[in-house]
């Protein structure tokens, strides 16, 4: 039975002020969502039924300006280590270095997480938290880089990047064998029959948390596979949109904006970036597509809210005790709207392997993803999706509550990336990164900060005017302060640098580059010392890989 948020909340404020005497620390539970767009809960402006993340976000903070990478593995080794992903190991997903082996070997492009950082898993474990995870890892599935081996007590979960999300555990790309799943560092050859993914991390996460010592403070990472493609959901929850939909794509985008001009998650003179020139006119559509189209945002959408239903029923269990719970909710990345079926041998292993008749969509045995119609609403206001370091692609809907109201509830719009999210947990449980060494190895220090100052309103910015640049696939960017400077390749860019004011503009829709050449030339030079400090590999559309820093 699904939790009312109001019910979530008194369980989890239970443990305000009242923690044990020896150790105060705070039990942390670290929760990230697989491709969800900007605007896909209701908190940030969704139709979407979430409301157990909503009850968070009222109660906690909003941040509306988090930046993560523009895909899964990048986000997740900078998440993990407060490290740029060029320097841990993910300069690139693994996947994609299959097909780049011009970088293969170079320092960061290694495709697993590389001994030159240390997580802050492991610092919490070695301060005396006990440290739990279930859900996608997504940084090695070899011996010696699986989360067990990077600072993790327990683990249950996919070690791949996707898969699909019943017991079949089908690759979410190419011919391959089964997915890899652990429990632990054992692979597994079989999952149980009943095996969802939201609901199996958290029955398993649960395990963990209720088998553990309740004197020492937790640490607990869920890592959802939801909403990542093969859209998929157990068949009571086919149809829980079904007409939610209909009005189109369009209408959809243009309902989203006015709620997140209501809620003050965007402001009401900042124009929506237009609609993507790939998305055709909803009206256009022949009723055979339409039905495909709305099928899929209906699956979209109900592997969200089932997703929401599972962190509710987590927290309402964990959370009970007598010790303060904080809780960070985050997206990987944009919203997914790539065309799935054109990846390298997807045009003929999926026709050739999977059901996907309209009745059949979202079941055990199909295989369905987002496309760009419903991928451009679901980042909106936002430009563009995944895989780019347009807004669309990494600017994700984040959250931070505690249950003893540490934090007073608001919508924060100073930038705070993923790379923060690694110093400000060991702030919060009082422990400290090495630096430059940790143990008898070498390692990096982070690059991320600490946000705990600016969440408990001690500071109005954690990065004030820094430079924070962005690479992936050659296409570039690179923030400071309100000014983003991007340059993007194509099919969605021309090549050319851009440049655009966030403050004003978080769509991107006016390029300012004519007007301030002298601004777009500084930070452009801002983001070569970026690259050239992280050993970012520079892509030239004619030449490749190859030219370095």
């Amino acid at each position: 039975m699904r939790p009312a948020c109001l019910s979530l909340l008194s369980l989890l404020a239970v443990t305000a002020g009242t923690a044990d005497a020896e150790d105060a620390r705070p039990n942390v539970v670290l929760i990230v969502a697989d491709d969800l767009g900007y605007s896909d809960t209701g908190s940030f402006g969704g139709e979407i039924r979430t409301p157990n993340l909503d009850a968070l976000a009222d109660q906690g903070i909003r941040l509306t300006n988090f930046h993560a990478a523009p895909t899964c593995g990048p986000t997740r080794a900078m998440l993990l280590t407060g490290v740029d992903h060029h320097r841990a190991g993910l300069a690139s997903n693994a996947d994609a270095l299959i097909r780049l082996p011009e970088l293969r070997g170079r320092p960061g492009y290694e495709g697993h997480l590389n001994r030159q950082v240390v997580t802050f898993a492991r610092l919490l474990q070695d301060s005396g938290y006990r440290t739990y995870m279930t859900g996608k890892w997504d940084l090695g599935k070899e011996p010696g880089f699986l989360p067990t081996d990077r600072g993790f007590d327990r683990y249950f979960g996919i070690a791949d990047g996707g898969a699909s999300h019943f017991a079949d555990a089908i690759g979410n790309s190419r011919p391959q064998a089964r997915a890899a799943y652990f429990d632990g560092d054992q692979r597994l050859e079989q999952l149980p029959a009943d095996f969802y993914s939201s609901t199996t991390y958290v029955d398993r996460l649960l395990g963990f948390v209720e088998g553990g010592d309740r004197k020492e403070p937790f640490f607990a990472y869920l890592a959802f596979t939801a909403p990542h493609w093969p859209l998929q959901v157990p068949d009571d929850w086919i149809d829980r949109y079904a007409g939610a939909y209909d009005a189109g794509w369009h209408a959809i985008r243009e309902a989203r904006v006015a709620k997140q001009r209501e809620l003050g998650i965007v402001a009401d003179d900042a124009p929506a970036a237009p609609q993507n020139r790939a998305v055709p006119d909803w009206g256009s559509l022949s009723p055979a597509r339409r039905a495909v189209e709305l099928k899929r945002m209906e699956l979209h959408a109900a592997m969200i809210e089932l997703m929401d239903r599972e962190i509710g029923r987590f927290l309402a269990a964990a959370g009970q005790g007598q010790r303060e719970t904080i809780v960070i909710f985050l997206s990987d990345n944009g919203a997914e709207a790539n065309a799935v079926d054109r990846l390298p041998d997807n045009e003929y292993w999926i026709p050739a392997t999977f059901d996907n008749r309209l009745d059949n969509m979202g079941r055990q045995g199909s295989y369905v993803w987002l496309g760009v119609g419903w991928g451009h609403a679901a980042v909106t206001p936002l430009r563009l999706y995944k895989s780019y370091p347009a807004e669309g692609g990494i600017r994700t809907p984040a959250i931070v509550y505690s249950s003893n109201g540490r934090f007073e509830p608001s919508i924060r719009a100073d930038l705070v990336t993923v790379m923060d999210i690694a110093p400000t947990i060991l702030d919060l449980a009082g422990a400290t990164h090495p630096g430059a060494k940790y143990g008898d190895r070498d390692v990096l220090p982070m690059n991320g900060r600490s946000a705990l100052d600016y969440l408990e309103n001690r500071t109005r910015t954690v990065h004030g005017d820094e430079p924070i640049g962005w690479e992936l696939y050659g296409n570039r960017a690179l923030i400071r302060g309100a000014w983003k400077v991007s340059l993007t390749w194509p099919p969605e860019g021309d090549g050319r640098w851009q440049l655009f004011n966030l403050a004003r503009d978080p769509g991107e829709t006016e390029d300012l580059s004519a007007s301030r050449p002298d601004l777009l030339e500084e930070l452009r030079h801002a983001w070569n010392d970026y690259a050239e400090a992280n050993g970012v590999a520079i892509f030239d559309e004619d030449l490749g890989y190859g030219r370095y820093p």
